[in-house]
């Protein structure tokens, strides 16, 4: 393998997306001295920025991109098309829009359409992760 993971050697892309999801955590908490639920998307992105620079709880990382992901993607569809819901489409919305924001908000998901791909298994981050199975 060309890109096999040596012990306690942290791949670029680690760091890279490290680094993106720190400072997003940062933004984050900016915005939280205006509006306090941002502190929560805060505490999640740092969450997941220690997840990823420590190489640990595999399963924990994917699920909530894959979570974030899904949230956001289900309150645009609803929004944009769910005029035929009546009333649950706010309420929908609003639901979706709590779990988008539980699970590290839209800079989560903007990082996250990235990071999903290089976790399937063989990719780099997988490998990160799983040294055993790489």
């Amino acid at each position: 393998m060309r890109d096999a993971v040596i012990a306690g050697v942290r791949p670029a892309a680690v760091k890279a997306y490290a680094v993106l999801l720190l400072l997003s955590a940062v933004f984050m908490a900016l915005l939280g001295w205006s509006a306090s639920a941002y502190y929560v998307p805060a505490a999640c992105l740092l969450l997941q920025a220690l997840l990823l620079w420590s190489g640990r709880a595999y399963g924990l990382f994917k699920w909530i991109l894959v979570v974030n992901q899904v949230a956001g993607l289900v309150l645009i569809l609803v929004l944009w098309l769910g005029d035929g819901l009546g009333s649950l489409k706010l309420d929908i919305a609003g639901v979706m829009l709590l779990l988008n924001l539980l699970c590290g908000g839209p800079l989560m998901a903007i990082w996250g359409g990235a990071m999903l791909p290089a976790l399937r298994r063989g990719k780099r981050l997988f490998r990160w992760f799983n040294p055993q199975l790489a």
